[in-house]
Parts: structure tokens; sequence; C-alpha cells
């Protein structure tokens, strides 16, 4: 038992040197690996900027990228450890099965990524609606997810499957926008009356383009109102300034004409 133990002993003592070595240079990759990983993104997104590569296949790239580097960092590390490579590769395939199925929804996202970046159904700073109801404006897409940006300034991270296997509204790729209002008068109003007045709010707003014709009609005939459409284009960053501004003019506007404004009345009839 004595000559055992002190033959364990004896090996421990001789490899400790190496263990010791190895576990130095572990910690000190460990330590020094994301700073060379900050590194060459950084050099790599400089260099793509110079180029005016599409700002998503900058950011889906250097997600890929990092996520290799760090790849790279494991196999180095069990490199160090000591373990063979040929023994690795076989552990590696043994479970490749069991790893692809898990990964399914990666893979997915991986290659809704791709086809995002091959089709461009929307690049960076476009407003998307998703037929999910997600909505927001696009920020950059990564390796597996891409970020949008919502108006009140939420953060929604949406699976490239999603993006990329559904419908999507691209809201704001065309330079202008046609804005559809609506606006209900009561029915002793004349219609002539209202149509001139909105065609008046419409031709002195200075958003509007005066180059495109306006539509604006009697459009139903509801229970108790008339219902008045008004289509105008305008240029897309003007939309929703136009929207609320027709609805305060077109509010005043009324009121100064006497013009009804019907809501909901109920009748009630006693016996």
């Amino acid at each position: 038992m004595h000559e055992i133990i002190t033959e364990f002993f004896n090996k421990t003592i001789a490899v400790l040197p190496t263990i010791i070595v190895r576990g130095i240079i572990v910690i000190i990759l460990f330590s020094l690996w994301p700073k060379l990983v900050s590194v060459i993104i950084t050099s790599y997104k400089k260099a793509l900027r110079k180029r005016n590569v599409d700002p998503l296949l900058e950011s889906f790239t250097s997600s890929m990228l990092k996520t290799l580097m760090y790849v790279i960092l494991v196999f180095l590390i069990i490199g160090i450890a000591g373990v063979k490579a040929t023994s690795l590769l076989t552990v590696l395939g043994t479970a490749g099965l069991a790893v692809g199925l898990a990964l399914q929804g990666s893979l997915s996202n991986l290659a809704g990524g791709l086809l995002i970046l091959f089709f461009k159904p929307f690049t960076k700073g476009e407003y998307i609606v998703a037929s999910s109801g997600v909505e927001g404006t696009v920020d950059k897409i990564q390796i597996l997810y891409t970020i949008l940006t919502t108006t009140d300034n939420r953060v929604i991270i949406v699976p490239n499957s999603q993006l990329a296997n559904n419908a999507i509204t691209n809201v704001s790729r065309n330079p202008i926008r046609r804005l559809d209002m609506v606006f209900s008068v009561s029915y002793d109003t004349p219609t002539e009356k209202v149509k001139e007045i909105l065609n008046r709010i419409a031709n002195a707003h200075p958003s509007v383009l005066k180059d495109k014709p306006f539509n604006i009609r009697m459009s139903v005939q509801n229970a108790s109102s008339l219902d008045f459409i008004c289509r105008v284009w305008v240029n897309k960053e003007d939309y929703w300034t136009t929207k609320f501004d027709f609805n305060e003019i077109v509010k005043a506007e009324f009121d100064a004409n006497n013009i009804e404004i019907p809501y909901q009345k109920i009748d009630i009839y006693r016996k």
C-alpha cells in the first residue's frame, strides 16, 4: 500500500508542472480572449463601413464572427487540456444527431437570417409590422435574432425564422404614404359643405402633397351619422403629424361652421 501511495505521489509531482502551466495558459486565454475578440470585431466593422456594406449584413456577420471566435476558444482549451482531436471528433460525431435535434430552432433562425440578408425585405432603420403583431424600427440582425426598437423605446428581440417565414409589412420602404381618415357628421349636414371644408383643409396643409389627387367622398351612411373618407398623400416622415393636425383642424372647422359631430345616443321609452 505504501508503495502504491508513493508511486501515485511521484506521478502527481511529475505532471504537476504541466498541469500548472496549462492552467496558467487557460487563465490567460480567458482573460485576453474577450479583448482580442473585441479588437477583431471592431476592425472588421470599420472595414465593412469603409465599403458601405449594408448595416444589417454588418451586424449579422459580426455576430457570426464573434460566435466563431468563441468556438475556437473552446477547441483551444480542449487541446490545452490534452484531449486528442480524434477522440473529440468521435464524441462530436456520436452526439451530432442529438445536438442537431436540440438545435433545430437555432438552425432555423440562422437560415432565416441568411434569407433576410439575401432578399432584403427590410433594412436597418425601417419600420416593420410582423404578422404576429410585433412591430418596431429595425436596429440590427444577429446570427439568431433580429432586434427591433418600438416607438416608446422598448427593445423587441424576434427570432429570424419568424420574420423570414411570415408576412412582413414594411411601413417605411416607400418615400410617400397615403393618409386615410374618416370624419362623421350628422344627417342634417349638407354633403357639399363637408366636402368643401375638408378640401380646403387639405389644400391649406403644408405637408399634404398637392401633386397627388385628394379623395374626399361620403363613404357610409351609418345608423346615426354620415361618414366621409378623406385620403391625402404625404411624405412618410410627415404621416403622424399630418394625421394629428387634421383631427384638430377638422374639429375646429366643424365647430366654427355649426356642423355636429354625432356621438352615440340611446332613446329610452317608458310605458
